[in-house]
């Protein structure tokens, strides 16, 4: 078929069919090429908007005010190359944070190291010869100091081993504040007394080096506790501590260290359970601080967790008294969470005050718990669960402190409170850690749980997106068909 040139509606036609075909070819490069521009500056600027309901791939609050106080430059290394690290859901999760906190902060960077091809690279990081660094590791360094991290330390797991949270942001930024503050303080446990290392203990260990403390072991029969310590924990011993005897004569015994280390402005936490046998050093020690371990065990039948009713459901101190002022950012709360400490023994609050050592409760039991011995049921009422004694001494006008922080169970750090929103029972042990002196401690930094990532928005938020996706984009696309329908009519 022969084109009729002269006929003008026929050109007019072809005219208006090749321009339509040409302004098409035009629209869809220009899509391909934006989505291209805007796919690389999302990415070199991270523009990603975390709309899941615990936040679990952004920087929280919480986050962005400790990192506000971190100046020292700081570098996290990815052991494998980026299109490796998007691959994999867990990997591009700590990935989406990194370049976040990297977007945020001019002092973090982030970079990329192919161990694979280039195993030299990750030498220095090395702690010793036998130290492995996997491809899905992250390094976090500044200085000469530095962390290395296993993916699946950065995620929670439950007994089954099955990842339900992210906890990256709290072992991140844990991380930059040990490495780059000053001075790491130092927190002891003890361990040649029959402690075992148990998952509660692991769990406090945990929060004491998220904290920022360097945690470590001591052997107080042959160590002296160094400058640098702040801390000396005693978790559930099954046998006694030394004190002042014939064996000791010629050095100091391990009582006498606990007490030296305390009149330094130390501080002590002492875990003790129902199980544990008669500890008469270390008894007779916490009796000069107002603090005695009696010999039962608690139930409680109107506010338990269990139907034997051990997981005892505590209540908060709120007269005014120093327990109280250690759990007042959580009694402050219109529902404070839950902290609920599992087959426990009460303690006995010897005076309140004495020779400048206040002595306080800072967990109660409800006032209908029972308390058993040997089986049978000896009384009824509310028992101190966690007590806290303090010694306060003026140098040059100005107070110093020692605390000693006192509870009847080990598993007030039991992993299946540690972290959970609804419990507060690591809330209490960091207020310990505030109290003394460790400022900048992690408290706000919670697990997030991704069991249920459904959109969090408000209601105005969701009428707004539905405006957005409904009304102003096909709006957009209307005005711009009617502008060409206009000028080819008028062509």
């Amino acid at each position: 078929m022969k084109l009729n040139t002269k006929n003008p509606a026929v050109m007019r036609k072809f005219k208006y069919g090749a321009v339509s075909i040409i302004l098409t070819a035009v629209v869809v490069a220009a899509v391909i090429i934006f989505n291209a521009i805007f796919s690389s500056l999302v990415y070199k600027y991270n523009w990603y908007v975390d709309m899941t309901k615990e936040g679990v791939y952004g920087l929280s609050d919480a986050g962005r005010a400790m990192l506000d106080n971190i100046d020292a430059p700081i570098n996290i290394i990815f052991c494998q190359p980026y299109d490796q690290l998007e691959s994999s859901t867990a990997t591009k999760m700590i990935f989406s944070l990194v370049k976040e906190m990297a977007a945020s902060y001019d002092n973090i960077t982030y970079e990329y190291i192919d161990i694979i091809s280039n195993p030299t690279a990750i030498t220095k990081y090395k702690t010793t010869t036998a130290t492995s660094i996997s491809t899905t590791d992250v390094i976090v360094e500044s200085g000469t100091e530095f962390r290395v991290f296993k993916w699946n330390a950065l995620f929670v797991q439950n007994e089954s081993n099955v990842i339900w949270a992210f906890n990256g942001e709290l072992k991140l930024i844990s991380a930059m504040i040990q490495i780059t503050q000053a001075e790491t303080p130092i927190a002891y446990y003890t361990y040649t007394h029959g402690e075992s290392a148990s998952m509660e203990m692991l769990g406090l260990l945990e929060l004491l080096a998220n904290a920022g403390y360097s945690v470590q072991p001591i052997d107080l029969s042959k160590e002296d506790p160094s400058e640098d310590a702040r801390l000396i924990v005693i978790y559930n011993p099954r046998y006694d501590f030394e004190g002042i005897s014939e064996d000791t004569a010629g050095r100091k015994s391990e009582i006498e260290k606990i007490d030296d280390f305390l009149d330094g402005w130390g501080n002590l936490m002492v875990f003790i359970d129902p199980d544990t046998g008669e500890l008469p050093e270390l008894d007779e020690f916490l009796y000069e601080w107002g603090i005695e371990f009696d010999n039962s065990v608690l139930k409680d039948p109107s506010s338990s967790l269990d139907v034997e009713h051990y997981s005892l459901v505590g209540e908060y101190s709120v007269e005014e008294s120093l327990g109280a002022s250690l759990v007042s950012s959580m009694t402050s709360l219109g529902t404070p969470p839950k902290t609920v400490v599992r087959y426990a023994r009460p303690i006995n609050l010897l005076w309140d005050g004495s020779n400048g050592r206040t002595t306080s409760t800072v967990l109660y039991t409800s006032k209908n718990a029972e308390k058993y011995v040997d089986g049978n049921k000896v009384d009824e009422g509310q028992y101190p669960l966690i007590a806290l004694s303090r010694e306060m001494r003026y140098i040059d006008n100005t107070p110093h402190y020692s605390y000693v922080f006192v509870c009847g169970s080990q598993y007030l750090t039991s992993t299946d409170y540690l972290g959970r929103k609804a419990y507060g029972n690591s809330d209490i042990v960091y207020a310990m850690m505030r109290q003394m002196g460790k400022t900048q401690v992690p408290v706000d930094l919670d697990f997030k749980v991704f069991d249920d990532e459904s959109l969090d928005i408000t209601t105005q938020e969701a009428t707004n997106w539905t405006i957005f996706l409904t009304a102003v984009i096909p709006a957009l696309f209307l005005i711009a068909g009617v502008v060409v329908w206009i000028r080819r009519k008028h062509a």
